[in-house]
């Protein structure tokens, strides 16, 4: 019988920390969490109730990813605008996911730069994505980038070369935003998203 998505995180979870206490390696079980929270994400739900701050999220992942990926300084180029607020109707958890996914792409292709540019205009926001061959990035990639538009009632754009390119127009919305987590947080957590995406090549302070 298929456990329910919460009942079936918590036994991933719990296969991780019993790997990682007898000095195994968890990657294994990352797989399948990985898996999970990318067809959660997928599903069709109505926008969450409090915007996500674009800039907070994709300033702490890209600080998060760059301190504890384990690859030469300078892989990964980001351009978000500091201290400033600009929050879109979606989920961070997406936004995130939307991300590390295409990082996948360009980990996997040996010496590629990833570039990720998020450009706010006077109403909405556009956010950029270059890095990777294309045929080696995460079949999920892509479906991400739409339910990412679909969720905030954008547009989501995709080139046809051989490096993955991605981008998508979201508007910017009034609100409170929804608290995100620093890159200090993200990198303490072992099921933060960093870890569930990248796992194979972050570092793993716990281990």
């Amino acid at each position: 019988m298929e456990l329910p998505e919460s009942e079936a995180r918590a036994r991933l979870a719990e296969q991780a920390a019993r790997r990682a206490k007898d000095g195994l390696d968890p990657l294994p079980v990352w797989g399948g969490l990985r898996l999970l929270t990318t067809a959660e994400l997928l599903c069709h739900a109505p926008p969450p109730c409090r915007p996500a701050d674009a800039a907070g999220v994709l300033d702490a992942l890209c600080a998060a990813v760059s301190a504890g990926v384990r690859r030469r300084a300078g892989w990964l180029y980001a351009m978000v605008p500091a201290g400033e607020t600009l929050p879109v109707p979606v989920s961070g958890r997406l936004l995130q996911a939307a991300v590390l996914c295409a990082l996948r792409g360009a980990l996997h292709t040996g010496g590629s730069r990833a570039v990720v540019r998020c450009l706010p205009a006077k109403d909405f926001l556009l956010l950029c994505m270059r890095g990777g061959a294309a045929s080696l990035t995460p079949a999920d990639a892509i479906p991400l980038w739409k339910r990412l538009a679909a969720q905030g009632g954008g547009t989501a754009v995709f080139g046809a070369g051989p490096v993955f390119t991605a981008a998508v127009r979201l508007p910017l919305c009034p609100g409170l935003c929804a608290p995100c987590a620093g890159s200090a947080e993200l990198l303490r957590d072992r099921y933060a998203l960093p870890y569930v995406y990248l796992g194979e090549w972050l570092a793993r302070p716990w281990i």
